[in-house]
């Protein structure tokens, strides 16, 4: 993976097909998680169904009980309920469409519905190991255990780097926000599922993840492969927004002048 640099037709890098589909896989995860928390429809049901079925009695909108939804469509006030509420009510669904359509977009930017050659890298990334079920499942909650890589699905070797297999992803300068608001969104949520907390935490993850050597978290309970493999997606979508936010910043400052 390369850093994002502004091109006359937006914002390119070059990464692996492999960083491609586990990232739109993991993208996909979240907006799928966000649209069962915040009620959302899914495409093709009725609209006003869903509206009412994601709202309390009192009419506002529920609140997310996952802890990594709630990171995505947190309180507007941790020490009154009642303007916590009526912010909730007056933008959790909006908040949570908007975010939902920029991971889906993001997602198909970096892996189109029907492209088969990126389930083939996907394939030999993996060392042919495909288990499609466990593998768009693993972004639950209850994936980060030891038994949801017993089959492999989830090589660390994804991430490993091979400038042979590099392909651009162009993301268009009106949709680089977008972008980046995603990749910031996969983020917080992996981080909630790793137990990153403090600014420590990170530091510390990316370290083990650069220096190829994760262990076991006793504190959480997640295993050296199961953060190996999460670890490599936080750092990668941590590389990609903040290179594509820097590219979009110089890119702004040459346009003005």
């Amino acid at each position: 993976m390369t850093p994002f640099a502004a091109t006359p037709e937006g914002y390119e890098a070059y990464w692996e097909e492999a960083e491609r589909r586990v990232l739109a896989i993991v993208a996909r995860e979240v907006s799928a998680m966000l649209r069962e928390q915040a009620g959302l429809p899914e495409p093709g049901d009725d609209p006003l169904e869903s509206l009412a079925a994601s709202m309390q009695t009192t009419g506002t909108p529920r609140v997310p009980d996952d802890a990594a939804a709630r990171r995505l469509l947190p309180d507007a006030s941790r020490d009154d309920a009642e303007v916590a509420a009526e912010f909730r009510h007056l933008t959790q669904n909006d908040l949570a469409v908007a975010k939902v359509r920029g991971l889906e977009r993001f997602a198909d930017l970096l892996d189109p519905p029907g492209d088969a050659r990126l389930d083939d890298a996907l394939d030999e990334a993996f060392d042919g190991a495909r288990d499609d079920d466990a593998r768009d499942d693993a972004f639950e909650d209850e994936a980060f255990d030891d038994e949801a890589l017993d089959d492999e699905a989830f090589d660390d070797e994804a991430f490993d780097e091979d400038a042979a297999d590099r392909a651009v992803v162009l993301i268009g300068r009106d949709e680089a926000n977008t972008v980046a608001a995603a990749l910031t969104d996969v983020r917080l949520v992996v981080a909630q599922r790793l137990g990153l907390a403090t600014d420590d935490d990170v530091e510390a993850l990316h370290d083990e993840v650069l220096a190829d050597a994760v262990g076991d978290d006793v504190g959480s309970g997640l295993d050296a492969q199961v953060r190996r493999y999460w670890g490599g997606v936080f750092v990668a979508s941590g590389f990609a927004q903040e290179s594509l936010v820097s590219a979009m910043l110089d890119d702004l400052r040459e346009r003005r002048g």
